[in-house]
């Protein structure tokens, strides 16, 4: 009977025999199709609002968000999959499925959909309703850096829906708990 040090030594090991075959299989920074098969999506996003919130609010114009899911390259220039979205600002936050699609440009540029449905949040200054829409459109380079843009439907009792739409800087991979980690450090420094 092998003991736990004796598996744990053997999966030590064997792991360096078959992390090429699964690095060829899933990547933690997307690539197309031949060198992955799929990979993961980890994002964090560094907005502006391009219009004025509906009130009740403070009209602050900061939008952060964060992204993670997994998409599959279905053909050489094309990746679908599906993540979960949580934006933050001065109004509260907010809780998304979001379905993804990615085009190929070349090997490291790439065009990003993600249209979603927020399904739950809290908030600061009014009652939000959920479900409500979100979608985002992003360019990115070698998925650590890009542009992206998009709207979200804020539903409000009473108000309907306003479209809040925002432009911004991406973060992809490493880049992206990097990016959060030094907003904390930021907040944190200049917090009263």
């Amino acid at each position: 009977m092998r003991t736990a040090y004796q598996r744990s030594l053997a999966l030590l090991v064997m792991l360096p025999l078959w992390s090429g075959s699964i690095a060829a299989q899933t990547c933690f920074r997307g690539h197309p199709r031949p060198r992955c098969a799929g990979f993961m999506v980890l994002e964090f996003t560094g907005a502006m609002r391009l219009n004025s919130k509906a009130g009740p609010t403070d009209q602050a114009n900061a939008y952060l968000y964060w992204s993670t899911g997994y998409l599959h390259n279905t053909g050489v220039r094309t990746s679908l999959g599906a993540g979960i979205k949580l934006t933050a600002d001065s109004d509260g936050s907010r809780f998304a499925i979001v379905g993804r699609y990615r085009h190929w440009l070349s090997a490291r540029t790439s065009i990003d959909l993600a249209p979603g449905i927020f399904i739950s949040g809290k908030d600061n200054f009014t009652v939000l309703r959920f479900p409500s829409p979100t979608a985002d459109v992003a360019l990115n380079l070698g998925d650590r850096v890009g542009l992206a843009v998009g709207v979200d439907g804020i539903r409000t009792p009473g108000a309907g829906t306003s479209w809040q739409s925002h432009a911004g800087v991406r973060f992809g991979t490493w880049l992206a708990p990097l990016a959060t980690l030094g907003l904390g450090v930021l907040i944190g420094a200049t917090w009263n």
